[in-house]
């Protein structure tokens, strides 16, 4: 039993471990953000366009000209001559090709972890293939518990609303509305990890049987929950208040900076993929550290020495001379 200071001891290490994982390793950051910031500006232009030619000589954009605001914002999408929800169609379709892109090197970006070296572009979308289609099932199964949790949350978030309704108080259902919210975030982020922890294992063990790798990702998780969630949870809040510190300075910038606008915004988004890919890093870290290492080492090692009666037992090689059978007793005559 470990006590509390070894603990927290591998807490700060798996989560500074991970982060020092992410700073020597960010170009595999850097090509993530290119190719997000790709994808984004080929999703956005035509709808830049349309919002220019639409609002550059409208009096309904001036509140837009010099700050966002949201209820303008909403009104001008309803316009019939803005009709934003045209472009939706051409903005899910490079979102879905940036999700797929990620769910593809997912395999390549841990296999980089695990060896904690620059992989040359053939070993990088040679581990990237090679999982791509386990991460697909993977990613499948993890539908289910993501549902479950949704579901949750849409029971959690109806009690708040009755609650609240026959309270007295208005704020009662606020903080009953928030609280639900926040049972949800910490159920996602708790599959997330569940999962994150299976893609790691199955990288690490070349595992390619995921409902196998899932249930084995299961156990481990179970086993070590409090101490990866609580790495995983400083993660995420302080993407959290990153997005949020972002929103509210981006909210308050005249629309017409657009440079300061958009480099707010893409500042948002590289710390939010630094953060997920943090949370790799610091999970690969740990697995390696913690996870099925000894074991494996103690099968490998009691499979490859022969076991004592056995060597006595095997018979000669065929090239060894035969043994002399000795005096052979006379032939007798009958």
């Amino acid at each position: 039993m470990m006590n509390n200071d070894e603990i927290s001891h591998e807490q700060r290490s798996a989560f500074s471990t991970g982060y020092g994982l992410l700073w020597r390793r960010q170009s595999v950051l850097w090509w993530v953000f290119v190719v997000n910031l790709a994808c984004g500006v080929l999703g956005a232009t035509p709808v830049a366009i349309h919002l220019h030619r639409a609002l550059a000589h409208s009096l309904a954009g001036a509140k837009l000209s010099n700050g966002f605001d949201v209820g303008m914002f909403f009104e001008l999408v309803r316009l019939p001559s803005v009709n934003l929800f045209s472009f939706t169609a051409n903005s899910l379709l490079f979102a879905f090709v940036f999700f797929i892109f990620m769910l593809f090197v997912t395999g390549g970006i841990l296999e980089t972890y695990r060896q904690d070296r620059r992989l040359g572009s053939g070993d990088f979308f040679a581990a990237s293939g090679a999982f791509f289609w386990p991460f697909v099932r993977l990613m499948l199964l993890s539908i289910v518990p993501f549902v479950i949790v949704n579901l949750i949350y849409q029971a959690l978030s109806k009690l708040a609303d009755h609650i609240g309704d026959r309270a007295i108080a208005d704020q009662v259902g606020i903080f009953l509305s928030l609280a639900a919210l926040i049972v949800f975030l910490l159920l996602a982020l708790a599959v997330r990890l569940w999962f994150d922890v299976a893609q790691v294992r199955a990288v690490a063990q070349k595992e390619r049987r995921m409902w196998r790798n899932l249930w084995q990702a299961w156990r481990i998780t179970g086993k070590e929950l409090g101490r990866l969630f609580w790495m995983y949870l400083r993660i995420a809040l302080l993407a959290w208040i990153a997005l949020a510190v972002g929103l509210v300075i981006w909210a308050h910038l005249p629309a017409a900076t657009v440079p300061l606008t958009f480099l707010v915004l893409e500042l948002i988004i590289f710390t939010q993929l630094a953060a997920r890919l943090w949370q790799l890093a610091s999970a690969m870290t740990w697995y390696g550290g913690h996870a099925e290492m000894m074991p494996a080492v103690a099968a490998t090692v009691e499979y490859d020495a022969p076991a004592p009666q056995e060597a006595l037992e095997a018979p000669p090689s065929s090239g060894a001379a035969p043994e002399d059978p000795g005096p052979q007793p006379p032939a007798t005559e009958g």
